[in-house]
């Protein structure tokens, strides 16, 4: 058996990330998030868009939403959120959100759920969140195993 002289064997290459990901979530839209008129009360979208936020942490980035708050004691709060409505969705409707990754900060993220009925576009959240230790209440780097699987959802 030889051995080789390390120095010998080239440096291995990184591969660049794959980024572009985008992670699809559908809800059926019930009574309970309707109005009178049968049409999404609005502040039943973000119920519905983080109900999709945690499924994203669960499915798309393998890590459980549940987790990062009982095992890690981190929170991912709101500190920015824009919402724009194109048009109505009512009860019964499925409801297919498409969230991206906008930036990547240092503690932060910003992602964007685009909500769809069929191929009709109906409303656009951008949302930044921070990541925040639940005791000291300060914000905290995003947690290096899970920042590689935040950015392959930045556009390719």
């Amino acid at each position: 058996m030889t051995i080789s002289d390390p120095t010998s064997i080239a440096p291995a290459t990184k591969a660049a990330p794959v980024r572009g990901r985008v992670f699809l979530h559908d809800q059926l839209v019930r009574f309970s998030h309707c109005d009178p008129a049968g049409i999404v009360y609005y502040p039943a979208f973000l119920d519905l868009a983080h109900a999709t936020k945690e499924d994203w942490f669960t499915q798309g980035l393998d890590y459980s939403h549940f987790a990062l708050i009982r095992e890690r004691n981190l929170g991912t709060p709101t500190v920015n959120l824009q919402c724009d409505f194109f048009h109505t969705v009512e009860m019964g409707n499925t409801l297919r959100f498409e969230l991206r990754a906008v930036k990547v900060g240092g503690s932060s993220m910003q992602y964007e759920l685009l909500g769809k009925v069929g191929d009709t576009e109906c409303l656009k959240i951008l949302q930044t969140v921070v990541f925040m230790h639940l005791h000291t209440r300060k914000a905290v780097p995003i947690p290096p195993d899970l920042r590689p699987r935040i950015e392959a959802y930045l556009p390719a």
